[in-house]
């Protein structure tokens, strides 16, 4: 039996982890603040130290606590004795409850050892096999719909990641909306937002078929082959866990080659963000011209999804945006706000069309992008034609849900 002395300092240790995350996940792991953490803690800085060797020791231990707690949902998910679907909302309550504690975002691997990264990969495969397992039942039992139950794990476990971040991006740091997304994102996984008896279209728009291919300089040219490869590496990595000797290395080029072009990791930094905005508006604009809410939402998304498998490699929103330079806290903000409303109003034609149901829009638009942000770092890298039926799955999952509509 512990001592009280020994449960206080496990509790204490919880609670470093607990601030811990969320720090890493506002401000990225490189940029966070031990004072910070500390402080919010009531230690001194030098007090983080005894519970972590360094700052890669706390984000270990950080990411371990992350898949112990998924695990933890999935397996009291898993013992509930009701169907695969009502299980599945379980989870996914248990997930996204305000009371739940912090989770790590898994993106940035590439800050810890070999050693420490086969670890998580290994805790996050076991969740990806519990949460496959669950499905599988639904299916059997026939209240889940027939799905690609690799890709749809992903996707579920993007969502839940991101949308706490999805708030840090757009500012909606409130409660009420907290509770909002909380309470739509179980309903939007399991029921989609397409009206009933509405079909979904046959045509899909692919992201090959000229959509992004513009006239360029050679100078446009080659920032255009640096940003792919950074924002590749990016994307795969963490920002923190990507310099600027790495995207040199992968071009087979020299650093030099990039300070030609950028002042600092910064400016490169934010020049890939522009450039994924740039490609996301363009995104919008194919699907602004579709006839129906419905068609318009559905090639948004899978044009999305295309984008993040295909080797155009936009930079994705991820951990660390507190930690930018506040200017380009600003700007992101600002063309994210402005990408948000053109998607809020393709829902709200869909809704006003009739091909989608009621639903609550805001945090659901805002949630949903996670179910593809990480399908790069998470799922094997796709071919054309593969990448084109992820981004048909993921819309499926999106519009229809999951829940089996014969049951």
């Amino acid at each position: 039996m512990r001592s009280l002395a020994a449960e206080a300092r496990a509790a204490r240790h919880l609670a470093v982890l607990d601030e811990a995350t969320l720090e890493f996940n506002s401000q990225g792991v490189a940029g966070a603040s031990f004072s910070a953490i500390a402080k919010r803690l009531g230690l001194t800085r030098a007090g983080i130290y005894n519970y972590c060797a360094d700052r890669q020791d706390l984000v270990f231990q950080c990411y371990q606590r992350a898949c112990a707690l998924v695990e933890d949902d999935l397996l009291r998910a898993c013992d509930t004795p009701a169907s695969g679907a009502e299980r599945l909302g379980v989870f996914l309550k248990l997930s996204v409850d305000l009371g739940h504690a912090p989770v790590s975002v898994l993106s940035e691997l590439a800050f810890l050892d070999r050693k420490q990264q086969v670890a998580i990969r290994e805790a996050r495969s076991k969740n990806v096999q519990l949460l496959k397992n669950l499905l599988l039942e639904g299916q059997q039992d026939g209240s889940i719909r027939r799905c690609d139950l690799d890709v749809v794990c992903q996707a579920i476990f993007g969502v839940v990641s991101w949308a706490p971040l999805s708030r840090i991006w757009t500012r909606h740091d409130d409660v009420e909306f907290a509770a909002r997304m909380a309470a739509a994102i179980p309903d939007m996984i399991l029921d989609g937002v397409v009206a009933a008896n509405v079909q979904l279209p046959e045509t899909h728009r692919r992201i090959a078929d000229g959509l992004i291919d513009v006239q360029r300089t050679e100078r446009e040219q080659r920032l255009e082959s640096l940003a792919r490869v950074g924002s590749m590496l990016f994307n795969r990595r963490g920002i923190d866990g990507v310099s600027l000797d790495d995207v040199a290395l992968e071009m087979g080029a020299t650093k030099g080659v990039l300070y030609h072009y950028f002042k600092s990791k910064s400016d490169f930094v934010a020049f890939c963000y522009t450039r994924a905005f740039d490609i996301y508006e363009r995104i919008m604009e194919v699907a602004e011209s579709c006839s129906t809410g419905l068609e318009a939402t559905m090639v948004a998304v899978e044009l999305d999804v295309e984008a993040q498998l295909a080797d155009i490699y936009p930079l994705w929103l991820s951990t660390g945006f507190r930690g930018l330079p506040a200017k380009m806290q600003a700007q992101l903000f600002k063309r994210n706000q402005c990408l948000a409303a053109r998607s809020f109003a393709l829902a709200e034609r869909g809704v006003a069309d009739g091909s989608l149901h009621h639903f609550d829009l805001e945090p659901v638009k805002l949630a949903a992008p996670g179910s593809f942000t990480y399908l790069s770092t998470w799922l094997p890298q796709a071919d054309q034609r593969r990448a084109g039926e992820i981004a048909r799955e993921i819309s499926r999952f999106l519009l229809l849900g999951l829940r089996s509509r014969s049951a």
